[in-house]
């Protein structure tokens, strides 16, 4: 009788180890799907490691800075340069009325000296937000701002938006070199800094709170502006650059004005003289940033 027989076992057996094989195959199925599913997904997102990158991942290691780039959520940046920090409230001054913050953007260049000699003669403070440049005329350019009254921040040490917006270790790497540069160059510590690009662009939409929060913890102040001249592009004008400013800080009680120090921006130093003259007409005073002044900073975006 084949039930129950010595075959018949046999047969169940065989067909108990068919079905394991089988289910076994069929999850093997389901997760190659599901992970190239998630793959597609992760590269998408740009958060996909591939080749060395996936190899080397350990939780247990420390991030390198391509890991940083692929795990975001990690925080070990705030281990990185323990004495890039500064003492700060964030207790601002009452705003003051009728306020111009001139403000230049990526110098020092051939044209800082005129800018300086300008600003002399009309005895008006500015701010200066410095790319990296540890040259001799460089320095005695930082020291005669500091001795004139005028403040020194940070911009960037590369400027090169898509190196500084890898992540957030990535834009402290920039912001140290020229930090730590001003500050043996001048003995005075930067407490202020500019966004290469603003605090909100194009580049660093994936990164920006991070940073942003990263900065603030550390006790910086970042200031964006409310004024443009426009000319950060070629083919502004003397007049245009004039027109701009005036027109945009008549918007305002407190503006915050952008200016490029560059070699190439002779009609913003040439418009420089005409635009205080107005301002000054029209009532206006012209002030310094400080940590204490209450910064001008973009909406965080959706």
């Amino acid at each position: 009788m084949y039930f129950r027989s010595v075959q018949f076992y046999k047969h169940l057996i065989l067909i108990a180890i068919a079905l394991v094989v089988l289910a076994s195959i069929g999850s093997c199925a389901l997760l190659a799907v599901s992970n190239h599913q998630m793959k597609k997904v992760l590269k998408e997102n740009g958060l996909a490691l591939t080749g060395e990158n996936a190899a080397s991942f350990s939780p247990a290691k420390k991030q390198t800075e391509a890991q940083r780039l692929y795990y975001p959520a990690s925080f070990d940046y705030q281990q990185l340069y323990p004495n890039l920090f500064i003492d700060n409230d964030y207790n601002y001054l009452p705003d003051q009325p009728h306020s111009v913050y001139l403000t230049f953007d990526d110098g020092p260049s051939s044209l800082t000296s005129q800018i300086l000699d300008i600003l002399k003669k009309y005895h008006i403070k500015a701010t200066f937000f410095i790319v990296y440049n540890d040259s001799p005329e460089a320095q005695v350019l930082y020291k005669r701002m500091i001795a004139e009254g005028h403040t020194i921040g940070v911009h960037s040490t590369t400027h090169q938006y898509q190196t500084i917006y890898r992540s957030a270790g990535a834009f402290l790497d920039d912001f140290a070199q020229t930090a730590l540069m001003l500050e043996q160059s001048t003995g005075v510590k930067p407490e202020i800094f500019r966004f290469p690009g603003g605090s909100i662009n194009s580049y660093n939409k994936a990164v920006y709170p991070q940073i942003i929060a990263e900065m603030l913890r550390r006790g910086y102040t970042y200031y964006d502006w409310n004024v443009s001249a426009d000319d950060a592009t070629g083919g502004a004008t003397r007049q245009q650059i004039y027109s701009n400013v005036i027109n945009e800080v008549q918007k305002y009680d407190r503006s915050i004005v952008l200016l490029h120090d560059l070699s190439n921006k002779t009609d913003t130093a040439s418009a420089l003289p005409a635009i205080i003259d107005k301002l000054t007409e029209e009532g206006y005073s012209f002030y310094p940033l400080t940590k204490e002044v209450r910064p001008v900073a973009f909406n965080y975006i959706d």
